[in-house]
C-alpha cells in the first residue's frame, strides 16, 4: 500500500535516521497545509513509527532540505491540479490497476487533489497531454507507474561519464547514473553497467561481483561518516547512545570487514576522561544484524557498543534506497551479503 502524503512527509523528515528540530516544525506545516487533524496526524504517525520499515517508501533525496522543497512546492495549487489531470490522463495510456487507481486517489486527495486526478482518468479530453510535473509529485508519478513509462517527464540532463573505476554498479536496463548532491566526490563514471566512482585516481582492488547492486565498503564509509557530520550540523550528539558534552571524530571512522562481519570502530572523546575507541560488528549473511555485545562490558558501554552498530544498520538500509532512487529507480533490496570487499544486494521484486 502507498504511503500517504504525511507519511511521505515523516519519510523524509526521519530519512537520515534522527528527526531534527527543523524538520519537526516542518511537520506541523506540513500537517497544516494538508488539513489534517492532530487525531489523524497521531494514528498515521504512529502507525509509521511502529513500522519503521515504512522508510524503504521514501523517493526522492534525503532530510530537511528535500522536505523543506517538498513543502514549498506543495504550495502551487493551480500548477499540481493541472498536473495531476495530465497525470492521470497518462496513467491511463500505460495502464492503470485498481490497486494503483486506489493508492493513487488516496495519495493525491491528501493532498487537495483527489478531483483533480479523476478528471484526468475519467474526464480526459479536460487534460493536457503529459509533459512533465512538478517535483512535489514525484511520489504520485511512482504510484501512477510513470517514472519509467513517461521517460521524457524526468527532465534531468544526462549526466557526464568520468573515466575511473566504478565503486559502486547498478545492474538494471534502466538505471541511469546522475550526480549526487549528498555525496559530490562520488561522481558518475563510465561502465557497461549503471555506475559511480571516486573523483581522482582511485582504483578498486577487487573486481566488483555480478549482483543486482554492489558498492565498496569506501562508498558505506563515507555514507557513515555523512551521516554523523550532518548531526553535529544541526547541533545534536553523532551517537544517541553516548552521554552530553562526548564528541565523535568522523574522520575517526573505520570499517572492516571480517568474514561474513563488518566491523566499525570511531575515536569518541570524553573530555577529561580522554579518547576511547569503541567498536561494535553486524553479521552479514543474507539479512544485517548486530553481534552482542562482547560479555562483561558494563551497561553504559553496552548502549555505546549497541549506538554503534546502528550505524551500519541504518547506513545498510538507506545508502541502497538512496543509490537506486540516484539511478533513476524505486527498488527495494534484499539478500545482503558481503563479496571480496564489496556489499552486494539482490532487487526484491
Amino acid at each position: 500500500m502507498a504511503p500517504t502524503p504525511f507519511e511521505h512527509g515523516l519519510a523524509l523528515a526521519w530519512s537520515d535516521g534522527a528527526l531534527s528540530r527543523e524538520g519537526a516544525l516542518m511537520l506541523e506545516a506540513l500537517q497544516t497545509q494538508l488539513g489534517l487533524s492532530d487525531k489523524d496526524r497521531a494514528v498515521q504517525e504512529q502507525e509509521w513509527l511502529n513500522d519503521i520499515s515504512k522508510n524503504k517508501r521514501r523517493s526522492f533525496g534525503d532530510g530537511d532540505q528535500i522536505l523543506r522543497e517538498w513543502l514549498e512546492g506543495l504550495g502551487d495549487k493551480e500548477n499540481l491540479g493541472q498536473s495531476a489531470r495530465s497525470m492521470g490522463k497518462a496513467a491511463l495510456d500505460v495502464g492503470l490497476s485498481k490497486s494503483a487507481w486506489r493508492d493513487a486517489f488516496t495519495f493525491a486527495k491528501g493532498l487537495g487533489l483527489g478531483e483533480e486526478l479523476a478528471n484526468g482518468v475519467w474526464l480526459e479530453e479536460e487534460a493536457e497531454p503529459l509533459d512533465g510535473w512538478p517535483a512535489a509529485l514525484d511520489p504520485l508519478a511512482i504510484i501512477l507507474g510513470l517514472v519509467l513509462s513517461v521517460p521524457k517527464s524526468i527532465h534531468q540532463k544526462d549526466a557526464e561519464l568520468s573515466e575511473g573505476d566504478a565503486f559502486v554498479v547498478i545492474d538494471h536496463p534502466n538505471a541511469k547514473p546522475s550526480y549526487l548532491s549528498w555525496m559530490p566526490e562520488l561522481t558518475p563514471v563510465k561502465h557497461d553497467k549503471c555506475g559511480w566512482g571516486w573523483k581522482g585516481d582511485h582504483s578498486i582492488s577487487t573486481q566488483a561481483p555480478k549482483k543486482d547492486l554492489v558498492f565498496c565498503t569506501s562508498v558505506l564509509l563515507a555514507w557513515v561518516r555523512r551521516f554523523i557530520s550532518m548531526r553535529h550540523k544541526r547541533g545534536e550528539k553523532g551517537l544517541d547512545g553516548i552521554p552530553d558534552g562526548f564528541q565523535i571524530m568522523p574522520s575517526s571512522i573505520e570499517l572492516e570487514i571480517d568474514g561474513k562481519n563488518l566491523k566499525i570502530s570511531m575515536i569518541v572523546d570524553l573530555g577529561e576522561s580522554g579518547l576511547v575507541r569503541p567498536f561494535a560488528t553486524v553479521n552479514v549473511d543474507g539479512v544485517a544484524k548486530l553481534n552482542p555485545a562482547p560479555e562483561g562490558l558494563g551497561q553504559s558501554w553496552v548502549r555505546i557498543h549497541d549506538a554503534v552498530g546502528n550505524l551500519v544498520l541504518n547506513a545498510l538500509e538507506t545508502l541502497p534506497l538512496q543509490l537506486s532512487q540516484a539511478a533513476g529507480l524505486n527498488n527495494n533490496f534484499k539478500n545482503i551479503s558481503l563479496e571480496d570487499g564489496w556489499i552486494t544486494l539482490d532487487f526484491d521484486e
